[in-house]
């Protein structure tokens, strides 16, 4: 998302982090998930060039998870606050979605969601892409605080 919204240093070394954290695992990039890795990687390397991507790539690679996490959550919007979003959330989102976005906000892992309401987990992955997309969000942390704030009394 970070070299989609043109933050090709952020999204450099945000690949440099995952890919580190994958080695670290035994882990390789899924077969799914690996166009949108190269067109981030290709995004990144045109916004930055390939001198200023490795060195970014590399600051990811070597931080520890507790600083790749915390990088990967960071709110960072182009310019100012970002405007407040309370839309009715069933005006908004499908009741699969709402139930979904709840299940996200109780801090549930893809796995555990798809296996609660009896779907893959590429299709939860699937909706939660459309919820992002739905509510102007970008991260798991932003719609828990969509979930609670469109959950408040009054």
């Amino acid at each position: 998302m970070a070299a989609e919204q043109a933050a090709y240093e952020r999204a450099a070394t945000l690949l440099g982090f995952a890919q580190h954290t994958r080695e670290v695992v035994g882990f390789s990039v899924i077969q799914p998930d690996r166009p949108q890795r190269d067109r981030s990687v290709a995004l990144a390397v045109e916004g930055l060039g390939q001198a200023a991507f490795d060195k970014a790539f590399q600051r990811g690679w070597a931080m520890t998870i507790d600083e790749g996490v915390a990088a990967g959550i960071e709110d960072r919007q182009p310019s100012g606050p970002a405007p407040a979003i309370k839309p009715e959330p069933r005006a908004v989102l499908t009741g699969r979605q709402l139930d979904i976005a709840r299940l996200v906000a109780d801090d549930l892992s893809n796995g555990q969601i798809a296996a609660r309401l009896f779907l893959s987990e590429r299709t939860v992955e699937t909706h939660i892409t459309n919820i992002f997309n739905k509510l102007g969000l970008n991260s798991r942390m932003q719609l828990s605080r969509w979930v609670a704030d469109a959950t408040e009394p009054g």
